[in-house]
């Protein structure tokens, strides 16, 4: 546990573990599709999400994402979820994918916000709190719905650093820190055989050592060629 400040109020380190649930009334269009959670330089986020006829229901491993966050709480305030705890709001967006684009692959097409102070909670429990959150989305006739499950666990051993900042990597998952790795090692791990432009030339001839001419042609290859020679 940290504290901001002598009179000020706690700081104390969650887990957070929000999981997709559902999305609904998403535009038609829309087939691959990605949720991430963010503020300032920390990042959550799902792995790819394919929606049919404009429903989405990611499984668990696809839907998930962690984040460790730092909350500040009034000192002897209630321990129940939300209660005492400074507001803090985490910008939740909806990207699409684009499978064969070569340049913005994804590209963000929705977005809301998120107060996860409000499911902060010093009590801890297994069972997360489920919310509807409500977004505009790029071409949709009507908000999307994205149903979500909320769990919140208390760090109260935590030794990381003090602030946001020094948990940005934290709240990445595996899927999302390993993105950039995958295209800086595609791009360097090109195979040169199957360049047909590095194929070896075939070296030229070497011309006859001396500048002399060629050695004549002997009786026996004459014969050869031109049949026996009466005498």
């Amino acid at each position: 546990m940290f504290r901001k400040g002598s009179a000020g109020p706690e700081a104390l380190k969650f887990e957070f573990i929000v999981t997709v649930k559902s999305l609904d009334k998403l535009p038609t269009k829309y087939k691959h599709l990605r949720l991430s959670l963010t503020k300032g330089g920390k990042l959550a986020s799902t792995k790819e999400i394919f929606a049919d006829r404009q429903h989405a229901e990611p499984s668990l491993s696809d839907g998930t994402m962690k984040m460790i966050c730092t909350m500040y709480r009034t000192p002897g305030a209630s321990s129940r979820a939300g209660s005492g705890f400074d507001e803090r709001l985490y910008k939740l967006s909806l990207m699409r994918i684009n499978p064969r684009a070569m340049r913005e692959r994804e590209k963000k097409i929705g977005s809301s916000f998120i107060n996860l102070a409000e499911y902060a909670s010093l009590e801890a429990t297994n069972v997360g709190q489920d919310i509807k959150v409500t977004m505009k989305v790029a071409e949709g006739t009507e908000p999307t719905a994205v149903q979500l499950n909320i769990r919140s666990t208390w760090l109260k051993n935590y030794k990381g650093g003090d602030g946001d900042t020094n948990s940005d990597i934290s709240g990445m998952n595996v899927e999302t820190a390993s993105q950039a790795t995958s295209v800086v090692s595609s791009l360097n791990s090109i195979d040169e055989g199957d360049n047909e432009d590095d194929a070896t030339p075939v070296p030229p001839r070497d011309p006859p050592r001396g500048g002399g001419r060629p050695a004549r042609d002997s009786a026996g290859d004459r014969e050869r060629l031109f049949g026996g020679v009466d005498a």
